[in-house]
């Protein structure tokens, strides 16, 4: 039976996780580090937080924008951010995004685990764990993973991350800053710059794979494949047979194709292939031009797997010429290495333990009484926190907060079950309140035709009297959340033993 509320305390604190990761992130703040420049821009990197959505450290407002995936053919479906996801962002030039396109590097099934070098291989593709700050961010394990002990050969995964290329076996790996478990896939997927193309046997090479393309959908239908292009190649997962994979749709990607009057960018990840002769290098798959580029902080060089966040104009070749360029790997305190929230506290334990748009939040460092003067932390205060990744663990450490008031299009979770479904007008009662739906709503195990009945949880923001529903994602047997680590197992073990195990680890 479906429970209408988690209930315990530390179990609904912890609840919440598995929305906070499959949180839609809106909700503005006063958050630094933002855009203000000319219409229609592109920013491509990883999700670093949420308030409005912080992408590599720096925030945009994406309340009004349609957050999606698309499939081979382009065809799109309302999805949840996550943190660690790559995502391509369009906005004005003032922070404000259209549209938020998640993009998986890879997703397909495990087939080797190798503990030592702490990698695995999904797809024929190399994809290493990060555990170092210094490198970039902190892999996040999601749909039941902590680390890769949990790994099993044969699991499907998506993965999320940053191409490095080694000179040596002249191929890409993937370091990861997301690695999700998923119960299926409708098509495998890889990302990845092609090489060795055969235009006569209609083969390309991507790292260690021969991929066949005679019987693929190019997309867009009038490109012209080349080599070091870069594609996004789907395939059925059954076409992979050893190192041979014939393709069934092909994607020539550029950030033009994305967003075709952009005339800025913001790429953030690993550098690749550095030329300091030439004075370019790769982040993403984009190749980056240094120029006259103002690099920080002062002192910092570049340097291939360094971590970095270049801003700058787009070309009409896919290349962004810098004017800036921040590099994490010599500056762990910057806004690129930071987890930034900002929002209401939901699902309150105690000072040290609660949630933030939907992350959890250890906050056992903070000095309340000079933090937050006169203000008693409790559920829906609004609060700005600065953090860090922790390694095999979704709960991050607050190094900074404060208490302030709540952003306008603050995001709140709602518990309760579904009633009054009105299909016609798309709304429903959740207890008391009614909850408006819309085109760009993401249902999670759930559709707006079954969801009558069901336990879920709703992130909803206040709209005038309307509460418009971002997330409807329902809630496992257990009354949390499915989804990410915390959640009861085979074992009976449920989230309040996973924050206690959490805790534990870290010395409380």
């Amino acid at each position: 039976m479906h429970k209408n509320v988690i209930s315990t305390p530390w179990a609904s604190a912890i609840g919440a996780v598995a929305l906070g990761m499959l949180l839609q992130a809106c909700g503005g703040g006063d958050g630094g580090n933002k855009f203000n420049g000319p219409a229609a821009q592109i920013a491509a990197g990883v999700v670093t937080g949420f308030g409005s959505v912080f992408v590599d450290g720096v925030e945009i407002e994406d309340a009004k924008a349609s957050v999606i995936t698309e499939d081979k053919d382009g065809n799109p479906s309302n999805s949840v951010l996550q943190m660690g996801q790559n995502i391509r962002v369009e906005h004005d030039g003032k922070g404000t995004a259209s549209r938020v396109t998640v993009d998986a590097a890879i997703i397909g099934a495990v087939s080797a685990i190798a503990s030592s070098t702490q990698s695995l291989t999904v797809a024929a593709q190399k994809v290493s764990v990060n555990a170092d700050a210094k490198v970039g961010p902190l892999t996040v394990w999601a749909g039941g993973y902590t680390s890769l002990a949990d790994v099993k050969a044969g699991d499907l995964v998506q993965v999320h991350g940053s191409p490095l290329y080694d000179s040596v076996s002249k191929t890409y790996q993937l370091v990861a800053t997301r690695i999700q478990k998923t119960a299926n896939i409708a098509s495998l997927k890889i990302n990845g710059k092609m090489g060795g193309l055969d235009t006569a046997a209609k083969k390309f090479t991507l790292n260690n794979l021969t991929v066949s393309y005679a019987n693929a959908t190019l997309r867009p239908s009038a490109a012209t494949l080349s080599n070091d292009a870069p594609v996004t190649v789907y395939a059925p997962l059954g076409a992979l047979v050893g190192s041979n994979l014939n393709a069934s749709n092909i994607k020539l990607n550029s950030l033009q194709n994305t967003a075709s009057a952009a005339s800025l960018a913001q790429v953030g990840g690993q550098m690749s292939r550095y030329d300091s002769a030439a004075g370019s290098f790769e982040v993403q798959g984009v190749k980056v031009l240094v120029g006259a580029a103002t690099i920080s902080p002062s002192g910092a060089r570049l340097a291939n797997a360094a971590y970095v966040q270049v801003k700058g104009t787009l070309n009409a070749d896919g290349s962004v010429a810098a004017a800036g360029i921040t590099v994490r790997e010599q500056s762990v305190v910057a806004d690129l290495a930071k987890v930034q929230l900002i929002g209401v506290i939901s699902d309150f334990v105690d000072n040290s333990k609660f949630v933030v748009r939907g992350v959890p939040v250890d906050a056992s460092t903070i000095t309340l009484a000079s933090a937050c003067p006169g203000v008693t932390l409790k559920n829906g205060v609004g609060v700005k926190i600065s953090a860090t990744q922790q390694a095999n663990t979704p709960v991050v450490l607050a190094s900074a907060l404060a208490c302030q008031t709540a952003p306008q299009l603050s995001v709140r979770p709602l518990d309760g079950t579904v009633s009054n479904v009105n299909v016609n007008a798309k709304t429903f009662a959740l207890g008391n309140q009614t909850v408006q739906w819309d085109d760009k709503t993401a249902f999670v195990g759930t559709t707006s035709a079954t969801m009558s009945g069901q336990a879920v949880r709703v992130d909803a923001y206040q709209s005038g009297a309307t509460l418009i529903a971002r997330v409807i994602a329902v809630k496992n047997t257990s009354g949390e959340l499915d989804d990410e680590h915390f959640h009861s197992d085979a074992n009976g073990s449920d989230s309040t033993k996973a924050w206690e195990d959490y805790l534990k680890g870290h010395g409380h």
